[in-house]
């Protein structure tokens, strides 16, 4: 997983970390990053996206 954040885009890694592990609300990250609240939504499900990408692609196949 720290390999996939590590190679996503640093404001959609940064959006993701704000949200998951900082608590934070998405105007709080809009404001920080400086992009409409719509565009901040977009760049947390990007990372979720790629995290869930990264797990499938890891996950066992019978």
């Amino acid at each position: 997983m720290e390999q996939t954040l590590a190679a996503l885009p640093e404001r959609t890694r940064l959006a993701f970390e704000m949200k998951r592990f900082g608590g934070y609300k998405l105007r709080e990250i809009s404001a920080e990053l400086d992009v409409s609240i719509v565009r901040a939504a977009q760049l947390v499900n990007e990372a979720m996206a790629a995290c869930q990408a990264a797990l499938d692609e890891a996950a066992p196949r019978n």
